[in-house]
């Protein structure tokens, strides 16, 4: 009889019916409903594609490595990355799709390489615009990603043990993540519609309202010539270069302005559009375009924000470590063990702050710099000056050997 310790009695309690978890109460955001509303925020809100970019370009700006650097299964991974037929680079770019979308699977295709090992070839995303169902284990693990897609739409199932799968989060075991933007959707569905109003709106101030009178002859009748004509008149007035209007004999027509006190809806669509880069953690995008905010104030959201871009950096970089180099190790019978793909720091580094940090630790008699050369060694790569020549250090320690003789 199996012990019980190592039986999986409960589920997750996610959701799941044919094959679509059903986590997302708001059904135009699921499933291939939800990808057209994700798709179409990023691509056409400003706020949202400016987010978006930032976070992309920081994360690829990125020193990526393969640590530890002086290990020869970090060098063979490295060389491995630097032989496939796409630059990591490009794989970064692809990958952050998980941003608005809540995830971003990759088949993993291996090759052989010249000096007989395995390597990659590529790693090719599977869009998620093309996922038909989830493949999962009684116990809701993921077994792998069906799709149909152009030119057979025949349905391919890609098994988990050669995938990647990126998410934004793990909740439930649920393989679709959650979308960054899901908080922002309600502030961008009334944006929108307000943008719209407000072009309207502008339109007709600058045009003015137009008014036709017809003479007591007409027929306005619901489906008569002469209310047809009286309403594709009105609706091609327009205030542009080809601007003019051709009355009927008898009618009257003039422009009149809307009375009344109106909305202030610029202040509704900043107020919507803050709200939307605050779900991201980008409010301070918005620092200065209404003539507020402080410097003090920018670099505190700055800081939220990019600690943020780096925990998608690290899921990146912790994703890839997990199943895409212990599986390669393990293929070219390696210990897989002890090898990880990492980051570098982000964003530009304050030297004031540091060089004060430094001088209040030696002064506190917390850090004794002379004679560090360690200290010395991290100083310069820090702050990506050359590194001290070897020349240089034995020229000083003969010099005070020699006053040490006199």
């Amino acid at each position: 009889m199996p012990n019980a310790s190592f039986l999986e009695v409960g589920r997750s309690g996610l959701p799941v019916w044919s094959g679509r978890p059903h986590a997302e109460p708001l059904r135009e955001l699921r499933g291939r409903e939800g990808y057209r509303v994700y798709n179409e925020m990023r691509l056409n809100d400003p706020i949202i594609g400016a987010t978006l970019f930032a976070i992309e370009q920081s994360v690829r700006a990125l020193p990526w490595f393969v640590a530890p650097e002086d290990n020869p299964r970090a060098g063979f991974i490295q060389s491995c990355l630097d032989d496939m037929s796409h630059s990591f680079n490009d794989h970064l770019s692809e990958a952050l799709t998980m941003l608005p979308f809540g995830w971003a699977w990759f088949e993993i295709i291996y090759k052989r390489r010249t000096d007989g090992r395995v390597g990659w070839r590529k790693f090719a995303i599977r869009g998620q615009n093309t996922l038909h169902r989830w493949e999962m284990d009684e116990a809701g693990g993921i077994r792998g990603m069906a799709q149909v897609c152009p030119p057979d739409f025949k349905p391919v199932t890609i098994p988990i043990e050669k995938s990647l799968l990126y998410r934004t989060r793990v909740e439930q075991g649920n393989p679709e993540g959650r979308s960054i933007l899901r908080a922002a959707y309600p502030s961008y569905y009334f944006v929108r519609n307000l943008r719209e109003i407000e072009a309207i709106g502008i339109e007709r101030d600058l045009c003015g309202l137009p008014m036709l009178v017809p003479p007591e002859s007409a027929d306005l009748s619901e489906g008569s010539a002469d209310r047809a004509a009286a309403e594709n008149l009105l609706r091609r007035v327009r205030n542009d270069e080809e601007a003019g209007v051709l009355v009927p004999p008898g009618w009257s027509f003039s422009l009149v302005s809307g009375g009344g006190a109106k909305a202030n809806v610029h202040e509704v669509i900043v107020r919507y559009e803050t709200r939307i880069a605050l779900s991201v953690l980008a409010q301070f995008l918005m620092l200065g375009l209404e003539n507020t905010g402080s410097l003090a104030l920018a670099r505190t959201q700055a800081a939220l924000f990019s600690s943020a871009v780096s925990a998608f950096a690290d899921i990146i970089a912790d994703t890839f470590t997990r199943f895409a180099v212990r599986p390669l190790l393990e293929l070219n019978a390696l210990p897989a063990g002890g090898v990880a793909l990492q980051h570098g720091p982000l964003g530009q580094l304050q030297y004031n702050e540091i060089g004060a940090f430094l001088a209040q630790m030696s002064g506190a008699g917390l850090l004794n710099a002379e004679g560090d050369a360690g200290l010395e060694t991290w100083v310069r790569e820090l702050v990506n000056a050359p590194a001290l020549a070897p020349e240089a250090g034995k020229e000083l320690k003969a010099g005070d050997h020699d006053e040490e003789a006199g």
